[in-house]
């Protein structure tokens, strides 16, 4: 029988417990720090299923998430610190198979292994059985396939020559549900979200996440980047100035600003602040103290979100319904608005905006959905 499993736990001494209660049931035990750490051996591992500690970072529900989009059928099953039957509940709504109550023991664990590696192992026997049957087609199915071969080789060549390429969507749903902000690197895109208090990149092709940094101390409202740092906007009002590095180290802070901005970009050589309560664009030096130079107040109807370039200013307006480009030297004059279609959705609030290349990337909430699309920038 195939008992390698993978658990995902921080701590040492959870290890430890872990450790010994699986050998002892006669499992192959495969053990990650993080989410990242085990998606990272999740292919060479290849387990039968894969246990989580319950309150670690990022939450069981991402968790689960990101698990079932590597390997939907993957039978995951959370460890839970206290007994919660509500907890319980609630993570098997998410996806888990089951989950294990504390205190964790033999004799809690025993029955949720078997059932774990009964169902992977009722898969791969449905799956073999159905080859089996299918045998005998399969074979006079081959020869045919070679009878047909110049047929088919003549028949993609057409469609590869006349037929439209297929392109990559624009949107993404997102796995967590109150993006903040947007930064765009070279292959991925990084979003912040106040409410897992977490970072997360994904990669630009699936928008599969490959990396999750939690941000304990910070409940971030808005984010932007600079060559060399990140910048996040917390609640309170403080701007951080973060190190690049893989763990966004914390550089700098500044004083408390009133109101709180809850967007912020980096145009190459000044800094932008806008609140959108207020419909206030401020321009800021780019130092640690991000000291004011001049505030202006947004000329259009409502102002959802707002990020910048080298040339322009660029401004989410529901009021509108749609985008408004404004002048780096002159943000109380609307260069032209351009309709944004997603707005058709009554209950989009675009919360998150950036622009890297000529694309306009968004963020934003839809009912109790999040999503993030982009856009060509408008001529």
């Amino acid at each position: 029988m195939f008992n390698t499993i993978q658990i995902i736990c921080a701590s040492e001494k959870n290890r430890t417990i872990l450790r010994g209660i699986f050998k002892n049931l006669g499992a192959d035990a495969v053990f990650s720090n993080d989410l990242n750490d085990a998606l990272s051996v999740f292919e060479k591992a290849r387990p039968a299923a894969v246990f989580i500690v319950d309150g670690e970072e990022p939450p069981a529900e991402i968790q689960l998430r990101e698990l079932r989009r590597v390997a939907p059928f993957i039978p995951v099953i959370p460890l839970l610190k206290r007994r919660d039957a509500t907890r319980a509940v609630g993570l098997m709504k998410a996806g888990a198979l089951d989950c294990a109550q504390s205190p964790w023991t033999e004799e809690e664990l025993r029955p949720l292994y078997r059932k774990a590696l009964k169902l992977s192992g009722t898969v791969i026997e449905l799956d073999s059985s159905a080859l089996k049957r299918r045998r005998r087609a399969l074979t006079l199915l081959l020869a045919a396939f070679f009878a047909f071969t110049g047929f088919a080789g003549g028949l993609y060549y057409g469609f590869n020559k006349y037929s439209p390429v297929a392109r990559q969507p624009h949107s993404f749903y997102l796995p967590y549900s109150h993006p903040t902000g947007l930064v765009i690197k070279k292959d991925s895109v990084v979003i912040s979200d106040w409410y897992s208090q977490g970072l997360y990149e994904h990669n630009t092709n699936n928008f599969g996440i490959k990396k999750v940094t939690s941000l304990a101390e910070v409940t971030p409202v808005a984010m932007a980047a600079s060559q060399d740092a990140l910048w996040l906007a917390g609640a309170n009002g403080v701007i951080e100035k973060r190190l690049l590095d893989a763990r966004y180290s914390v550089a700098s802070k500044t004083a408390v600003f009133k109101p709180t901005p809850d967007s912020v970009c980096f145009d190459g050589l000044y800094f932008w602040t806008a609140d959108s309560r207020t419909g206030t664009i401020t321009k800021r030096m780019p130092d640690d103290a991000l000291g004011m130079i001049r505030n202006f107040k947004y000329p259009g109807r409502k102002l959802s979100a707002l990020t910048c370039d080298t040339r322009f200013l660029w401004v989410a307006d529901s009021g509108l319904r749609g985008l408004a480009k404004l002048s780096l030297d002159d943000p109380e004059r609307i260069i032209s608005v351009t309709e944004l279609d997603v707005y058709a959705s009554k209950t989009l609030k675009i919360t998150a905006m950036a622009s890297k290349n000529g694309t306009i990337w968004f963020a934003g909430e839809d009912g109790d959905k999040a999503l993030a699309f982009y856009k060509d920038e408008p001529k």
